[in-house]
């Protein structure tokens, strides 16, 4: 039986979202099993047994590499995850012979979970037809990931593409990092849950908005906050456009120093459209020094959960065909 299909992974710390491939890059199906975040080889297993209707049966037989993107410190070269505070069980291992043994052998690659994702709209969803690409993905916290001609940038320490920890102000609010004034701290979803709750508290919020955050309390989320701006509350539209302006001040930043194709917004708060992409957009054109790089398209992603396992899919295809 001919070894002509890819599967494509994405481990976060409660699940493991996987996707099976062909040749030409199309998805045939996917699914997704529990993470068991104290047992990698437990977690792969398990993994391995339900996707193996999609790959010719129990051995797998249809199996020609298989791509990996895991929350944390990934080192591509080595396989070696470090730091991963979603998957402590799985810290310090070797995350690349965990794969190998459990796919029998086959051919891997590896990936952090923002740089597969990144990998997966760039071949495929937001970023089809460029060479370089930038994304920055809002989520609780914010993450990134760079396309330099086709290939992702990973860096010397394996630490590239860290844009949530660019900081904007030494004195703004404190990240979950350590520092001050990360992008992270204001546009992430703990950043502007943290914003709306000041607001509230220094009674500068609408009477919407300030009972929205009574009622809800600690379950509070940036999709409530979204729908009370939708419905044209100021002081909501207020607190997405001022994270806006921040994510356009990093964006701009990034354009001038790496003057990509196009920059991809994607993760949980880019859920909120043009709240937060109209004030990204207009700081970001006044900050970019190159005249013709003032407009370059700043879009939402467009494969959402599935982009990271959709990248490592295509990453292991690339990674059979260097072995071919």
């Amino acid at each position: 039986m001919t070894r002509d299909l890819y599967l494509g992974i994405d481990t976060g710390g409660t699940a493991v979202k996987y996707e099976v491939a062909a040749a030409d890059g199309g998805t045939l199906g996917g699914g997704e099993v529990p993470t068991d975040p104290g047992d990698v080889a437990a977690t792969l297993r398990a993994l391995a047994a339900d996707a193996a209707p999609l790959l010719g049966g129990a051995a797998l037989p249809r199996l020609a590499a298989v791509g990996m993107a895991c929350a944390g410190i990934v080192n591509p070269v080595t396989g070696h995850l470090g730091r991963s505070p979603n998957l402590p069980g799985w810290e310090n291992s070797d995350l690349g012979g965990a794969v190998s043994a459990a796919f029998g052998g086959v051919p891997s690659a590896l990936a952090n979970d923002v740089n597969g994702a990144l990998y997966g709209e760039y071949r495929h969803g937001a970023g089809r037809g460029c060479r370089d690409v930038v994304m920055i993905a809002l989520g609780t916290g914010v993450g990134g990931g760079v396309v330099v001609d086709g290939k992702l940038l990973i860096g010397s320490h394996f630490g590239a593409g860290e844009i949530g920890h660019m900081v904007l102000d030494g004195d703004g609010p404190p990240c979950t990092c350590g520092s001050r004034g990360c992008l992270e701290a204001w546009a992430g979803s703990t950043g502007l849950l943290r914003a709306t709750r000041e607001l509230v508290a220094a009674g500068g919020a609408s009477a919407a908005l300030a009972g929205l955050a009574a009622s809800r309390g600690a379950e509070l989320t940036t999709r409530d906050l979204a729908e009370l701006a939708e419905a044209g509350d100021p002081a909501a539209i207020g607190v997405f456009a001022a994270a806006g302006r921040k994510l356009g001040q990093a964006v701009g930043n990034l354009v001038n120093v790496l003057d990509p194709d196009r920059v991809i917004i994607g993760g949980g708060v880019a859920r909120a459209g043009d709240l937060i992409l109209a004030p990204c957009r207009e700081v970001a054109s006044r900050l970019i020094l190159a005249t013709e790089a003032r407009h370059l398209p700043i879009v939402p992603a467009e494969l959402g959960p599935r982009a990271a396992a959709v990248g490592a899919a295509s990453l292991a295809r690339e990674k059979a065909r260097e072995g071919a």
